[in-house]
Protein backbone atom coordinates (compact mmCIF):
# COMPACT_ATOMS: atom_id res chain seq x y z
CA UNK A 1 0.00 0.00 0.00
CA UNK A 2 1.43 3.45 -1.31
CA UNK A 3 1.66 6.19 1.23
CA UNK A 4 -1.04 7.91 -1.29
CA UNK A 5 -3.01 5.08 -1.13
CA UNK A 6 -3.10 4.78 2.83
CA UNK A 7 -3.74 8.64 3.68
CA UNK A 8 -6.62 8.91 0.88
CA UNK A 9 -8.09 6.00 2.64
CA UNK A 10 -8.23 8.00 6.16
CA UNK A 11 -9.82 10.94 4.66
CA UNK A 12 -12.43 8.88 2.66
CA UNK A 13 -13.30 7.26 6.34
CA UNK A 14 -13.24 10.77 7.76
CA UNK A 15 -15.45 12.08 5.16
CA UNK A 16 -18.25 9.46 5.64
CA UNK A 17 -18.07 11.35 9.78
CA UNK A 18 -21.01 14.25 9.35
CA UNK A 19 -19.56 15.27 13.00
CA UNK A 20 -16.07 15.85 11.50
CA UNK A 21 -17.48 17.36 8.04
CA UNK A 22 -19.50 19.83 9.89
CA UNK A 23 -16.69 20.96 12.47
CA UNK A 24 -14.23 21.46 8.95
CA UNK A 25 -16.60 23.32 7.02
CA UNK A 26 -17.59 25.57 9.74
CA UNK A 27 -13.81 26.20 10.76
CA UNK A 28 -13.03 27.23 7.41
CA UNK A 29 -16.11 29.52 7.12
CA UNK A 30 -15.20 30.93 10.64
CA UNK A 31 -11.61 31.32 9.50
CA UNK A 32 -12.68 33.20 6.28
CA UNK A 33 -15.19 35.22 7.88
CA UNK A 34 -12.18 36.51 10.49
CA UNK A 35 -9.92 37.28 7.51
CA UNK A 36 -13.26 39.10 5.80
CA UNK A 37 -13.06 41.00 9.26
CA UNK A 38 -9.61 41.91 9.30
CA UNK A 39 -9.57 42.99 5.69
CA UNK A 40 -12.90 45.42 5.76
CA UNK A 41 -11.15 46.68 8.77
CA UNK A 42 -8.16 47.54 7.64
CA UNK A 43 -9.48 48.99 4.78
CA UNK A 44 -11.16 51.62 6.61
CA UNK A 45 -7.76 52.04 7.85
CA UNK A 46 -8.90 52.15 12.07
CA UNK A 47 -6.11 49.67 13.61
CA UNK A 48 -2.44 49.27 12.25
CA UNK A 49 -1.42 46.68 10.04
CA UNK A 50 1.13 45.00 12.16
CA UNK A 51 -1.43 43.78 14.89
CA UNK A 52 -3.33 41.17 12.61
CA UNK A 53 -0.82 40.96 9.76
CA UNK A 54 -0.10 37.28 12.69
CA UNK A 55 -2.97 36.12 12.30
CA UNK A 56 -3.85 36.42 8.94
CA UNK A 57 -0.77 35.07 7.96
CA UNK A 58 -1.24 32.34 10.22
CA UNK A 59 -4.55 31.71 8.77
CA UNK A 60 -2.96 32.02 5.49
CA UNK A 61 -0.85 29.12 6.13
CA UNK A 62 -4.12 26.94 7.26
CA UNK A 63 -5.71 27.54 4.15
CA UNK A 64 -2.69 26.36 1.45
CA UNK A 65 -2.02 23.64 3.65
CA UNK A 66 -5.79 22.65 3.75
CA UNK A 67 -5.51 23.43 -0.51
CA UNK A 68 -2.47 21.36 -1.45
CA UNK A 69 -3.40 18.59 0.76
CA UNK A 70 -6.93 18.12 -0.79
CA UNK A 71 -5.17 18.76 -4.03
CA UNK A 72 -2.42 15.95 -3.03
CA UNK A 73 -5.55 13.33 -2.65
CA UNK A 74 -7.40 14.23 -5.97
CA UNK A 75 -7.74 11.74 -8.31
CA UNK A 76 -8.27 14.24 -11.24
CA UNK A 77 -5.90 17.25 -10.39
CA UNK A 78 -6.89 19.46 -13.55
CA UNK A 79 -10.32 19.00 -12.44
CA UNK A 80 -10.26 20.08 -8.68
CA UNK A 81 -8.34 23.33 -9.78
CA UNK A 82 -11.11 24.29 -12.03
CA UNK A 83 -13.69 23.57 -9.18
CA UNK A 84 -11.12 25.24 -6.56
CA UNK A 85 -10.25 28.91 -8.39
CA UNK A 86 -11.57 30.90 -5.28
CA UNK A 87 -9.36 28.99 -2.90
CA UNK A 88 -6.07 29.25 -5.24
CA UNK A 89 -6.67 32.38 -5.41
CA UNK A 90 -7.07 33.18 -1.88
CA UNK A 91 -3.93 31.68 -1.02
CA UNK A 92 -1.34 33.15 -3.50
CA UNK A 93 0.68 36.10 -1.89
CA UNK A 94 -0.15 39.14 -4.56
CA UNK A 95 0.25 41.68 -1.70
CA UNK A 96 3.86 42.15 -2.81
CA UNK A 97 3.05 42.86 -6.70
CA UNK A 98 0.02 45.41 -5.51
CA UNK A 99 2.29 47.29 -3.24
CA UNK A 100 4.99 47.80 -6.01
CA UNK A 101 2.71 48.77 -8.40
CA UNK A 102 0.80 51.46 -5.82
CA UNK A 103 -2.53 49.34 -5.78
CA UNK A 104 -2.60 48.45 -2.04
CA UNK A 105 -6.20 49.33 -1.85
CA UNK A 106 -7.39 47.43 -5.05
CA UNK A 107 -5.88 44.35 -3.81
CA UNK A 108 -7.48 44.81 -0.27
CA UNK A 109 -11.05 45.11 -2.40
CA UNK A 110 -9.83 42.22 -4.44
CA UNK A 111 -9.06 40.18 -1.20
CA UNK A 112 -12.77 41.01 -0.10
CA UNK A 113 -14.77 39.86 -2.50
CA UNK A 114 -12.47 36.75 -2.67
CA UNK A 115 -13.28 36.14 0.42
CA UNK A 116 -16.65 36.55 0.73
CA UNK A 117 -16.84 34.19 -2.31
CA UNK A 118 -15.23 31.81 0.09
CA UNK A 119 -17.33 32.43 2.88
CA UNK A 120 -20.39 31.39 0.15
CA UNK A 121 -18.62 28.43 -0.51
CA UNK A 122 -18.68 26.74 2.84
CA UNK A 123 -22.06 28.01 4.12
CA UNK A 124 -24.06 27.86 0.64
CA UNK A 125 -25.10 24.35 1.54
CA UNK A 126 -26.73 25.67 5.27
CA UNK A 127 -28.42 28.34 3.43
CA UNK A 128 -30.07 26.47 0.84
CA UNK A 129 -31.16 24.06 3.83
CA UNK A 130 -35.02 23.82 4.18
CA UNK A 131 -35.08 26.79 0.74
CA UNK A 132 -34.01 29.22 3.65
CA UNK A 133 -32.12 31.14 1.03
CA UNK A 134 -35.46 32.59 -0.35
CA UNK A 135 -36.47 33.96 2.82
CA UNK A 136 -33.02 34.96 3.44
CA UNK A 137 -33.21 37.56 0.04
CA UNK A 138 -36.79 37.75 0.50
CA UNK A 139 -36.28 38.96 4.22
CA UNK A 140 -32.86 41.29 3.14
CA UNK A 141 -35.09 43.06 -0.38
CA UNK A 142 -37.67 43.69 2.79
CA UNK A 143 -35.30 45.38 4.76
CA UNK A 144 -33.71 47.65 2.29
CA UNK A 145 -37.23 48.67 1.16
CA UNK A 146 -38.76 49.66 4.76
CA UNK A 147 -35.26 51.86 4.90
CA UNK A 148 -36.35 53.14 1.70
CA UNK A 149 -40.35 53.82 3.11
CA UNK A 150 -39.16 55.19 6.04
CA UNK A 151 -36.40 57.54 3.88
CA UNK A 152 -38.97 59.15 2.02
CA UNK A 153 -41.89 58.85 4.62
CA UNK A 154 -39.77 60.48 7.56
CA UNK A 155 -37.30 62.79 5.77
CA UNK A 156 -34.40 60.46 7.21
CA UNK A 157 -31.08 59.74 6.03
CA UNK A 158 -30.99 56.54 4.34
CA UNK A 159 -28.23 55.19 6.76
CA UNK A 160 -30.50 56.22 9.75
CA UNK A 161 -33.26 54.76 8.05
CA UNK A 162 -31.36 51.66 6.95
CA UNK A 163 -30.48 51.14 10.94
CA UNK A 164 -33.99 51.49 12.09
CA UNK A 165 -35.24 48.81 9.08
CA UNK A 166 -32.65 46.44 10.58
CA UNK A 167 -33.48 46.57 14.54
CA UNK A 168 -37.41 46.79 13.78
CA UNK A 169 -36.85 44.04 11.88
CA UNK A 170 -34.85 42.03 14.30
CA UNK A 171 -37.33 43.13 16.99
CA UNK A 172 -34.84 44.99 18.69
CA UNK A 173 -36.45 48.25 18.97
CA UNK A 174 -33.58 50.32 20.69
CA UNK A 175 -36.10 53.60 19.83
CA UNK A 176 -33.90 55.78 19.10
CA UNK A 177 -35.82 56.51 15.78
CA UNK A 178 -39.54 55.50 16.02
CA UNK A 179 -42.10 56.62 13.26
CA UNK A 180 -44.34 58.79 13.23
CA UNK A 181 -46.52 58.97 10.28
CA UNK A 182 -49.22 56.04 9.66
CA UNK A 183 -47.37 54.72 6.31
CA UNK A 184 -43.91 54.51 8.33
CA UNK A 185 -46.06 52.65 11.39
CA UNK A 186 -47.50 50.38 8.68
CA UNK A 187 -43.76 49.67 7.39
CA UNK A 188 -42.53 48.40 10.71
CA UNK A 189 -45.52 46.15 11.40
CA UNK A 190 -44.34 44.42 8.05
CA UNK A 191 -40.50 44.61 8.91
CA UNK A 192 -41.86 43.09 12.53
CA UNK A 193 -43.66 40.25 10.65
CA UNK A 194 -40.86 39.46 8.41
CA UNK A 195 -38.40 39.08 11.19
CA UNK A 196 -40.48 37.31 13.18
CA UNK A 197 -41.09 34.75 10.64
CA UNK A 198 -36.92 34.86 9.53
CA UNK A 199 -35.75 34.26 13.00
CA UNK A 200 -38.51 31.46 13.07
CA UNK A 201 -36.92 30.24 9.50
CA UNK A 202 -33.18 30.00 11.06
CA UNK A 203 -33.82 28.40 14.47
CA UNK A 204 -35.92 25.90 12.13
CA UNK A 205 -32.76 25.73 9.68
CA UNK A 206 -30.06 25.35 11.99
CA UNK A 207 -32.02 22.24 13.90
CA UNK A 208 -32.68 20.79 10.64
CA UNK A 209 -29.06 21.09 9.17
CA UNK A 210 -27.47 19.88 12.40
CA UNK A 211 -29.75 16.59 13.25
CA UNK A 212 -30.45 15.20 9.46
CA UNK A 213 -29.09 11.97 8.93
CA UNK A 214 -25.89 11.60 7.34
CA UNK A 215 -26.58 10.33 3.94
CA UNK A 216 -28.77 13.71 3.49
CA UNK A 217 -25.68 15.75 4.70
CA UNK A 218 -22.96 14.21 2.75
CA UNK A 219 -24.26 11.42 0.25
CA UNK A 220 -20.27 9.50 0.52
CA UNK A 221 -21.38 5.94 -0.05
CA UNK A 222 -23.87 7.03 -3.72
CA UNK A 223 -20.27 9.64 -4.39
CA UNK A 224 -17.90 6.79 -4.23
CA UNK A 225 -19.48 4.12 -5.84
CA UNK A 226 -20.50 6.08 -8.89
CA UNK A 227 -16.58 7.09 -9.17
CA UNK A 228 -15.66 3.84 -9.41
CA UNK A 229 -18.30 2.88 -11.45
CA UNK A 230 -17.11 5.82 -14.11
CA UNK A 231 -13.76 4.40 -13.43
CA UNK A 232 -14.80 0.59 -13.98
CA UNK A 233 -15.91 2.08 -16.99
CA UNK A 234 -12.24 2.59 -18.44
CA UNK A 235 -11.07 -0.56 -16.92
CA UNK A 236 -8.50 -0.91 -19.46
CA UNK A 237 -6.63 2.41 -18.89
CA UNK A 238 -6.76 1.42 -15.20
CA UNK A 239 -3.27 1.31 -13.78
CA UNK A 240 -2.21 -1.49 -11.08
CA UNK A 241 -2.23 0.97 -8.50
CA UNK A 242 -5.79 2.55 -9.22
CA UNK A 243 -7.01 -0.98 -8.98
CA UNK A 244 -5.68 -1.65 -5.72
CA UNK A 245 -7.18 2.06 -4.49
CA UNK A 246 -10.95 1.04 -5.65
CA UNK A 247 -9.94 -2.49 -3.88
CA UNK A 248 -9.20 -0.34 -0.77
CA UNK A 249 -11.84 2.16 -0.91
CA UNK A 250 -14.54 -0.52 -1.32
CA UNK A 251 -12.88 -2.33 1.89
CA UNK A 252 -13.51 0.29 4.13
CA UNK A 253 -16.90 0.92 3.36
CA UNK A 254 -18.18 -2.89 3.68
CA UNK A 255 -15.97 -2.55 7.06
CA UNK A 256 -18.00 0.70 8.51
CA UNK A 257 -21.50 -0.93 6.92
CA UNK A 258 -20.22 -4.33 8.92
CA UNK A 259 -19.38 -2.11 11.75
CA UNK A 260 -23.14 0.12 10.96
CA UNK A 261 -25.36 -3.50 11.13
CA UNK A 262 -23.28 -4.93 14.01
CA UNK A 263 -21.86 -7.82 10.78
CA UNK A 264 -18.72 -9.49 11.41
Amino acid sequence: MTIHASIRNIFLRLEKNKRLVLIYESTMALLSLAVLGILIVEYLNQFHEYKFKLIDTFILVVFSIDYFLRLYLAEDKVKFVKSNVIDLIAIIPFNSVFQAARLTKLFKVLRILIFILKIRKYIDKFIRTNNFHYVLWLTLVTIFLGALGMHLTEQRSFADSLWWSFVTATTVGYGDISPSTPIARIIAVILMITGIGFIGMLTGTIATYFIKKPTEVYSYKKEVIQTINSKLLDFDKLSTEDVNNICLVLMALKEEQNKSSGGG
